[in-house]
């Protein structure tokens, strides 16, 4: 379900399904996507290298969608591609964007809901292959949004006309000029239209015939920091927090791909006036901080077979007598309404799930081929630790 978000002066919608178009589509077949996905808010939105519209269903108690643009239109330009996005907006809702191939949003891509839908639903986009990931909160995504000089691209009701009034006025006294001007205007125009069509017509072969190889697939191993690196850093940041602050007692804490998580709960003499950093729970009894990681150094990529760098994990937890789990991730597919039709594969992978009863950062993992975490957290009988291992 879409929701619309207050960033500043402006508001921005978020949850939209996504198809990607050759050419900017008409009100026809905006109208036609709209009935099957039982939508009636649209945006258009022509990018950089897509030309894309986002359908979703007119957000409870609006009336009209008038000043409200597309986030993930908004953003999809902002980093370098293939890029996904997680985002804590307010306390219980988050945002995901996932944005591949041509800068172009998923079909599912652009998502709001609770963290663990959104969670959910950038592990199913894992298997896609490499990815660079960011996370964040609303300071983050009104940073981006800063940063950008693009106009918004608008979001509309399919209920009443999808071109702006002032285009069409525009439209109608160039007409007038057109046919004061006479015959010879208009075969001139006509003579330029049709050499503005050629131009682009051999202009989209060109790029389709550069996008028709497979891209080749860098290894994410290349793109993320090493497993030692990464513990360091979570080490560095969790030690730093102390148990209690201000009477508030910590109550649990994990560290994420870019970010640690603290968890603080109400004790005896703390208040909401005086407090940690975070978001404070509706009721008062809990506070939710995100702290960065700072940059870290990406790792080598140390790939080896994939069934060896899994038996070489297998081996080590069983020694140490850690809880593994080890799931192989699903053979990348085509994804829906893309207009690429060759995809190079992706690299081989499994997700990783470890329980330890001992701290995490204390773990000599440098030796597992092709491993890299993505999330430790605390748990009643220690710590549950996260990530992938890739091979070739």
């Amino acid at each position: 379900m879409a929701h619309i978000v207050q960033i500043g002066k402006r508001r921005w919608l978020v949850g939209m399904t996504w198809r990607s178009f050759e050419d900017t589509p008409d009100k026809t077949e905006l109208s036609d996507d709209a009935d099957r996905l039982k939508a009636s808010w649209v945006a258009v939105r022509v990018g950089d290298e897509a030309i894309q519209a986002g359908y979703c269903a007119a957000v409870i108690d609006v009336k009209s969608p008038k000043g409200v643009a597309s986030l993930a239109a908004m953003l999809a330009d902002s980093r370098e591609q293939p890029w996904l996005g997680t985002f804590q907006l307010s306390e219980d809702l988050w945002w995901y964007v996932a944005v591949r191939d041509g800068h172009a949003i998923l079909p599912d891509g652009d998502q709001v809901g609770t963290k663990e839908e959104i969670f959910a639903a950038r592990d199913r986009h894992f298997g896609y292959g490499e990815w660079n990931a960011v996370e964040g909160d609303l300071r983050l995504v009104e940073e981006f949004i800063n940063e950008i000089d693009a106009k918004r691209t608008p979001v509309r009701s399919l209920n009443g006309p999808v071109i702006p009034k002032a285009t069409i006025f525009a439209s109608a006294a160039m007409l007038a000029v057109v046919l004061g001007l006479g015959y010879y205007w208009h075969f001139k125009q006509h003579s330029d239209e049709v050499a503005q069509k050629n131009a682009m017509a051999a202009l989209r072969a060109k790029l389709a015939s550069m996008q028709s190889a497979p891209a080749p697939v860098v290894s994410p191993l290349l793109s993320l920091p090493s497993t030692t690196t990464w513990l360091k850093a979570c080490n560095n940041v969790i030690d730093s927090i102390p148990l209690s602050k201000a009477g508030w007692a910590l109550n649990n804490i994990s560290c994420n791909t870019n970010s640690v998580f603290v968890h603080w709960a109400y004790a005896n003499g703390a208040t909401v006036t005086v407090k940690p950093d975070g978001v404070v729970a509706a009721d008062g009894n809990s506070i939710d901080q995100s702290v960065a990681l700072p940059q870290l150094p990406l790792g080598a990529n140390d790939a080896v077979d994939l069934n060896t760098a899994k038996m070489s994990l297998r081996a080590w937890a069983q020694s140490a007598g850690f809880s593994l789990a080890i799931t192989d991730a699903a053979a990348p597919v085509q994804l829906p309404g893309s207009t690429d039709k060759k995809t190079a594969p992706a690299p081989q992978m499994a997700a990783v799930n470890i329980d330890v009863s001992v701290s995490p950062f204390d773990l000599e993992l440098s030796s597992i081929p092709g491993l890299r975490l993505t999330k430790i957290s605390t748990m009643p009988t220690g710590w549950h630790v996260e990530g992938a291992i890739y091979g070739r």
